[in-house]
């Protein structure tokens, strides 16, 4: 997810760990746009971001009071298997601890490649960051919740 018109790209550590040249493929761009810059990770909530020299509008993150309930809908976008930008959309059907980390249990459905997605609301808001799920049920997924990102990318976006 772009969170900042200056470039900044949140997406998860896992997918970016051990790299060191990114590239990031953006809605209606036929370029692929290259980034070398792990600017911050946190190990714990998944979280990193990349700045690529490309400019876009970022997508707003939640935080405007109002709180997550089960039942809730939400739109997940990922690029499944390669797809690239699939979205699909379910519930949010819990909340779960992993670890010391809060996350959200969504059920719109995702595979493998999804990881540093977005999960939004129906405002078109940032709720989360696909982070995982289990293959050995149906559409039981996992995404660290907007208030840890928030968090995590303070004096990343205004």
């Amino acid at each position: 997810a772009i969170i900042s018109e200056m470039g900044y790209v949140l997406t998860n550590m896992h997918v970016v760990n051990g790299g060191r040249y990114y590239g990031i493929m953006l809605e209606e761009e036929t370029d692929v746009f290259y980034a070398d810059e792990l600017i911050k990770y946190h190990q714990d909530y998944d979280l990193a971001v990349l700045r690529m020299q490309k400019r876009r509008a970022p997508i707003p993150i939640s935080g405007s009071g109002r709180g997550l309930v089960r039942g809730q809908k939400v739109v997940a976008i990922g690029s499944p298997l390669g797809l690239f930008n699939s979205v699909s959309d379910g519930i949010i059907s819990g909340f779960r601890q992993l670890e010391r980390v809060s996350m959200i249990q969504f059920t719109a459905p995702i595979s493998h490649g999804s990881s540093g997605g977005a999960v939004l609301n129906m405002y078109g808001e940032v709720i989360g960051i696909s982070t995982a799920g289990y293959d050995d049920g149906q559409n039981i997924n996992l995404a660290v919740g907007y208030e840890y990102i928030r968090a995590f990318v303070q004096g990343f976006i205004r």
